[in-house]
């Protein structure tokens, strides 16, 4: 075989091993799944779909069975609290039990209903929406009030008080940003 044919396999191989490299990445590391229902509530609360696989990702990893040691379940870790207030929020007169937060659909449309408040509530910042998810937002504006962070947080730079929120944040938004690069909605 002459130096040109070598080449050739060379770099056939090295584009087999780029393409099953991001074949492992979209399938393992950042997995889209439950695509449908995440456009849907997406658009059913103006929620950017890439942060919702991100939270996903993040929380439960696409686990729709998941429980945290704080008891939150299912896809978007909603815990019963957060359940109830988006009940009364919506005045909703399904409640939501242990046998229905488990339920894809209704886990998303909890979950986003949830996320899209706590954008509002914080004028559109996804970072500061991000934190609250995690630590609550009575944590959150305590950190702004305090000037721990400001009301205009827009970078993972940032130490918080909590630790676990510090670390969620920049997880969560490397996840959105990996989806955005990785995947067309």
């Amino acid at each position: 075989m002459n130096i040109k044919g070598k080449i050739y396999i060379v770099l056939i191989v090295i584009l087999v091993m780029v393409m099953l490299g991001i074949h492992a990445v979209r399938t393992f590391v950042y997995p889209l799944k439950y695509k449908e229902q995440i456009i849907k509530y997406s658009k059913d609360n103006n929620i950017d779909p890439y942060l919702i696989l991100a939270i996903i990702n993040t929380e439960s990893k696409f686990n729709k069975d998941a429980v945290s040691n704080m008891k939150a379940k299912g896809l978007m870790q909603i815990t019963k609290p957060t359940a109830e207030e988006i009940n009364n929020m919506t005045n909703s007169t399904e409640q939501i039990n242990d046998d229905t937060i488990y339920d894809v659909d209704v886990n998303l449309d909890i979950g986003c209903y949830y996320l899209a408040s706590l954008i509002e509530q914080y004028n559109g910042n996804y970072y500061l929406a991000i934190c609250a998810y995690n630590a609550g937002m009575g944590n959150v504006n305590k950190w702004i009030e305090q000037d721990i962070i400001p009301s205009t947080l827009d970078t993972t730079d940032i130490k918080l008080p909590f630790k676990e929120t510090t670390n969620y944040l920049k997880k969560v938004i490397k996840a959105y940003e990996m989806y955005k690069k990785i995947y067309t909605l």
